[in-house]
């Protein structure tokens, strides 16, 4: 068996299109050779082939238009956002802005974005693993939350738009997402997107917050504040915690999977609701399944709890709220 030849140093260790490949003088058999994998209609790999997203994103990167970049999930996705399993394609989302023909071909969905809407940026990902450093276009924070507008829920939509804004980096204002909202008039989930606008808070660090939010507004209970650091009777900090009630001196700490990822987080997490016990705080915990599957036992819970801390609802019970889909 004949082993093929070197490729080009340049070549090795990235994706490459077949016309760089022969500008390169690698012949049209060498491009053919099994220890090269085509991820993609005229892009060429090495074995083996990196592992990760961002390398998939790289590979197609070599065929796309100078004027395309990545968009709705896929740049979601390359951002580290917090999507529902429900929205997860394996196709790649690159849209174009209007005038040109939107990509095509498998494993790939294009868009056309009017001119007026078009916004873009270069996202630099750094793959500490394999040492390596490239550039991806994505569009704009706010232009890839409204394409999201008609595929995700309106609470997960809200949730989109509290990750976008929460955080020393945000990525987007509330401003800016509301007079995107407005922008989007005449697309799809334009409608949606108007009222996920409205909704959308400063605050939430994960998903699951920000839905534990939404459904207990949904059913009747006042809007918490979020993650603002309490303070016991005598005006001594305790924590930060998720969601509370100041007037009522109640709190909710949502308890993900991680929580359990080690023994010491495990008892942290049970001194740390002993604290707020201790500093004259009502404290609820919430898991997955207070959001994902049935929220109303937990939303009649804190109903109550906040009930017998002064609160007086102008209804006997909660409204009935759906779970958020995973």
């Amino acid at each position: 068996m004949v082993r093929p030849s070197e490729l080009p140093a340049g070549l090795q260790s990235v994706p490459f299109s077949r016309a760089t490949g022969l500008a390169n003088g690698v012949s049209p058999r060498r491009l053919s050779a099994g220890d090269l994998t085509a991820p993609f209609r005229g892009i060429r790999q090495s074995h083996p082939v990196s592992e990760g997203i961002a390398w998939k994103f790289r590979a197609y990167r070599e065929r796309m238009r100078p004027d395309a970049a990545f968009s709705h999930g896929t740049a979601a996705q390359l951002l580290g956002l917090p999507l529902p399993l429900y929205l997860h394609s394996p196709s790649l989302d690159v849209s174009i802005p209007q005038g040109h023909h939107p990509p095509n071909g498998a494993g790939v969905v294009g868009h056309e974005v009017a001119n007026r809407l078009w916004a873009h940026r270069d996202l630099v990902h750094r793959d500490f693993a394999h040492d390596a450093l490239f550039v991806l276009p994505i569009v704009s924070a706010a232009l890839m939350w409204s394409q999201l507008a008609s595929a995700l829920d309106l609470d997960d939509l809200v949730a989109l738009g509290d990750a976008l804004v929460t955080g020393p980096e945000a990525l987007a204002t509330v401003d800016e997402l509301r007079l995107m909202a407005v922008s989007w008039a005449g697309n799809r989930g334009s409608k949606k997107l108007r009222q996920a606008a409205e909704e959308v808070r400063r605050g939430p660090l994960s998903r699951p917050e920000s839905l534990i939010r939404l459904q207990v507004l949904r059913a009747g209970i006042p809007e918490p504040r979020l993650n603002l650091t309490v303070r016991d009777q005598t005006g001594e900090h305790l924590a930060m915690t998720d969601l509370c009630w100041p007037k009522y001196r109640t709190l909710v700490e949502y308890e993900g999977d991680y929580h359990r990822s080690s023994r010491a987080k495990f008892r942290s997490d049970i001194t740390r609701m002993e604290m707020f016990t201790d500093g004259g705080w009502s404290g609820l915990r919430a898991h997955a399944d207070d959001v994902f599957g049935d929220p109303n036992p937990f939303v009649a819970r804190l109903w109550r709890r906040l009930e017998q801390r002064g609160w007086h609802p102008d209804t006997a019970q909660p409204l009935w709220v759906p779970p958020a889909r995973r």
